[in-house]
């Protein structure tokens, strides 16, 4: 039975990593209805989410009209698309020819964006506030150096389509830029790897002390939006529950497993042997995050513990502990 409370908070993407923390964050707020969007209203992950109380309603980004309808009366509508969704999908995979998938991936994305905007923009005289969930602006912080880093320069397209595009909108949004997800450590690239004296070793292109922001999207996206809805609109906000370098996440993940794990610097030309096109684009982010920082030194950006409330984060030691690490050791 759908939870009714005095507003309403249309989530895209309910079923991913940032969209459910969202719907759990403001089902357990009784002044909050959550209408989830979803492609399929049968899939067991959709009813899962009308049983805990979620208003769920078809939507599909490849369906402007759709969207427009299920955003009807939101006060409150959080925005996120799924570059790897994308990069993954068999039939962007069988069409891509002779281009590469992930150029692919990110131009569909994109056009996913725009439309999740323009719904967004049909309802600008009702709307109280527009979350978009997005990256930094890769090229233009780096002063065009970093090219190829697609996922981030497709998002930030996205924030200047809607800046440009929709200005009364624009008045009325807020941007969430989530930092290094703490789940990444299942890709294999960031998974510390067994050496031959038993002990572990992350390696990656970039300084191992060099920092950057950390976050558990699965817990932390729906505190960071109930954040951001307490301060004025316009807000940039980058989500982390902390600054960490590799070199550190090395010692914490040392002293959570108990096994030994040290950081290496590698020469970028590893990832790009041995993944092809997405290499050299994950390569160009680790590059932008080394020589930039992850939010390219943005000056409009700010923090969690810059605010003037406390937002309660997962901590990067915390969240360790709750993983199962069998897979690895």
């Amino acid at each position: 039975m759908t939870r009714k409370g005095t507003k309403t908070i249309a989530v895209v993407g309910i079923t991913g990593n940032q969209g459910s923390s969202v719907a759990a964050t403001f089902l357990a707020d009784p002044d909050w209805t959550v209408r989830g969007i979803t492609r399929d209203l049968t899939k067991e992950t959709s009813t899962k989410w009308a049983n805990r109380g979620a208003d769920m309603v078809a939507g599909d980004l490849d369906v402007p009209d759709s969207m427009e309808k299920a955003f009807h009366g939101a006060n409150v509508i959080f925005g996120t698309t799924d570059f790897v969704q994308h990069l993954q999908d068999p039939q962007i995979i069988a069409n891509a020819g002779a281009r590469h998938v992930n150029e692919v991936a990110t131009e569909r994305e994109f056009e996913q964006a725009k439309r999740l905007i323009d719904a967004a923009a049909a309802h600008t005289s009702t709307l109280e506030r527009f979350i978009l969930s997005t990256l930094s602006d890769c090229k233009g912080l780096s002063g065009g150096k970093i090219q190829y880093n697609l996922h981030f320069d497709c998002k930030w397209a996205a924030v200047e389509y809607l800046q440009e595009r929709y200005p009364e909108l624009w008045k009325k949004t807020s941007l969430l830029q989530l930092g290094i997800f703490a789940s990444n450590w299942r890709v294999p690239y960031y998974t510390p790897k067994k050496q031959a004296d038993g002990s572990f070793k992350v390696s990656l292109p970039m300084s191992g002390d060099k920092k950057f922001p950390i976050i558990d999207p699965n817990s932390d996206t729906g505190v960071l939006t109930q954040a951001l809805l307490k301060i004025k609109a316009g807000t940039h906000l980058v989500g982390a529950s902390s600054m960490i370098s590799w070199i550190e996440w090395c010692k914490i993940w040392s002293s959570t497993t108990g096994v030994e794990c040290s950081f290496e610097t590698i020469d970028r030309k590893i990832l790009e042997d041995a993944m092809g096109p997405l290499g050299r684009e994950i390569a160009d982010m680790f590059q932008y995050m080394n020589d930039f920082g992850y939010d390219g030194n943005d000056p409009n950006v700010v923090y969690p513990w810059d605010l003037e409330m406390k937002v309660e984060t997962t901590p990067i030691d915390k969240y360790f502990k709750m993983q199962d690490w069998s897979t690895v050791l």
